[in-house]
């Protein structure tokens, strides 16, 4: 009975203290020469971090940011500086540089690693720091203290602008002197991603207050990068190119879709190369997409990749529901067709033209009617989640 007696008090100092070492959030002053400027809350775990929320506001020039895509953007003279929660890499005025640790949550705020931090402003060549962890003081100039930047109002907005849901670029792969993939039965890749595209603006049109634009509407040829620069270009909120697959293999069989990112298997390997293989009729050029260009993209749009795997997910699961094939899942791989979109976007393999069953149902109008349909209420589906959000 004693021991049961001597346990509870041994309990409840347990409990304080795993309250005290979770709760470890203490405040640094935060000092332009001899003028404090506020507080900013900071914790330590295997080094300090600094609340990017308060240091954003403390500053005063202007900071946004998005909950739905955990991006954060704050201002430090005329500094544009990015954050990307769960990311180890810093936006500044364009150049990526890269962090000791990444970006992290507590109690719904976002913190960044102050050291590596503030020594990246100094290689980037902007304030002058000090960083006093006895004192809990960081003092800094900037060039206008508290100052207004004009451009920041305007930056704001189109930030604001990047999460609406007003446009979908709609991409048929391929196009002109590049016919795609061809099938046994001499079924192109071009002609069937432009009908499943064409179903798929119809449908949305008749259906959704939101605005669509393809980026070839006939047999033309679009370099690469043209369709994502034709997207960015037209403010598109959404981006989705449309692909059929093959493989050396007939029997391959199913349906996938892709995110831009580090390659996961010697399969996505193969498709992207496939895909990619357009870049021989852009005047010749056989450029490798090289790791650092893959992780320079993939960071690029780090703040878009919840989203572009959310709606990934949607459109496998819309699929599935309505056509009786192999559903392959979400991939990543490196398609020069999606890096440079700046906004949620993946690429939908319909199907396997090589396969001669899979190539028969693709040359089906109601097979492809069924595979717009799909997308469709994937799109559907993927705008309500926003809302709710």
């Amino acid at each position: 009975m004693k021991s049961k007696i001597l346990l509870r008090p041994i309990i409840s100092i347990f409990f304080l203290l795993s309250l005290l070492i979770a709760n470890n959030t203490q405040t640094i002053t935060i000092l332009d020469s001899n003028n404090i400027l506020g507080e900013a809350d900071i914790f330590k775990k295997d080094q300090y971090y600094l609340s990017i929320n308060d240091f954003g506001e403390i500053i005063d020039n202007g900071s946004f940011i998005n909950q739905k895509t955990e991006k954060i953007v704050i201002y430090i003279d005329n500094l544009k500086i990015k954050f990307s929660y769960n990311i180890p890499f810093v936006v500044i005025d364009e150049n990526i540089y890269q962090m000791e640790s990444k970006v992290v949550k507590k109690d719904e705020e976002y913190y960044m690693p102050i050291d590596s931090f503030f020594k990246i402003l100094s290689i980037h060549g902007s304030n002058k720091h000090s960083i006093d962890y006895n004192k809990m003081s960081i003092t800094f100039k900037t060039e206008n203290k508290k100052s207004k930047i004009p451009v920041v109002s305007p930056d704001l907005k189109a930030e604001k602008n990047k999460w609406k849901f007003n446009t979908i670029i709609i991409d048929p792969g391929h196009g002109g002197k590049d016919p795609g993939a061809i099938g046994y039965r001499g079924t192109r890749e071009k002609d069937i991603a432009l009908d499943v595209a064409k179903r798929l603006e119809r449908k949305i049109s008749k259906n959704m207050k939101v605005k669509t634009i393809l980026t070839r509407d006939e047999d033309i040829f679009l370099k690469l990068g043209e369709r994502t620069r034709f997207a960015n270009e037209n403010n598109g909120d959404l981006f989705i190119s449309i692909h059929a697959n093959a493989a050396e293999d007939r029997r391959a069989s199913g349906f996938e879709t892709f995110l831009i990112g580090p390659n996961r298997n010697q399969a996505a390997v193969r498709v992207a190369a496939r895909e990619n293989a357009v870049l021989e009729l852009e005047g010749g050029a056989t450029k490798k997409l090289t790791d650092e260009a893959l992780i320079t993209a993939t960071i690029a749009q780090a703040g878009f990749a919840s989203f572009s795997e959310q709606f990934a997910a949607l459109v496998q699961e819309e699929i599935g529901k309505r056509i009786q094939s192999k559903n392959r899942g979400v991939k990543q791989a490196g398609f020069y067709v999606l890096m440079g979109a700046s906004m949620p976007n993946v690429l939908i393999e319909l199907g396997f033209i090589s396969n001669p069953s899979e190539e028969k149902k693709l040359k089906s109008p109601k097979y492809r009617d069924t595979l717009a349909t799909s997308i469709y209420r994937a799109i559907e589906k993927y705008e309500k989640t926003l809302d709710a959000n």
